[in-house]
């Protein structure tokens, strides 16, 4: 169980490399109840996973949400791994879980765009 706060904040350019590497559907429920996340329109919901470097910290994967018909992330899938990427409106929420003190960050964007 988590904590969820309603609202996500712009965040700006908070990563000097982000690198594409996959996208994914983000799934709601377990096991065979398991659903394709939708937002409250009907909107499908993905996760894109991508190879993020910040400042002087080692290169660690990051998991960034996006609501997006199925043909935007068919487009986004075609993106070759590895490729430089900027995150188009960034936003970032913090979640805890029930019961405990330690917060985690979890990441909004409405899109990539392909670095030359």
């Amino acid at each position: 169980m988590s904590i969820q706060y309603g609202y996500y904040l712009p965040v700006g350019n908070v990563f000097d490399s982000v690198r594409f590497v996959s996208i994914a559907v983000k799934m709601t429920g377990f096991g065979t109840t398991a659903e394709q996340k939708q937002d409250k329109n009907g909107t499908p919901v993905w996760t894109i996973s991508a190879l993020v470097k910040r400042g002087e910290e080692a290169a660690g994967m990051e998991n960034f949400s996006l609501t997006a018909p199925a043909k935007v992330a068919e487009a986004i899938g075609r993106v070759a791994e590895l490729t430089p990427v900027r995150l188009v409106g960034l936003a970032g929420g913090k979640w805890a879980k029930a019961g405990s003190d330690r917060t985690e960050w979890s990441f909004l964007v409405i899109g990539i765009e392909v670095q030359a």
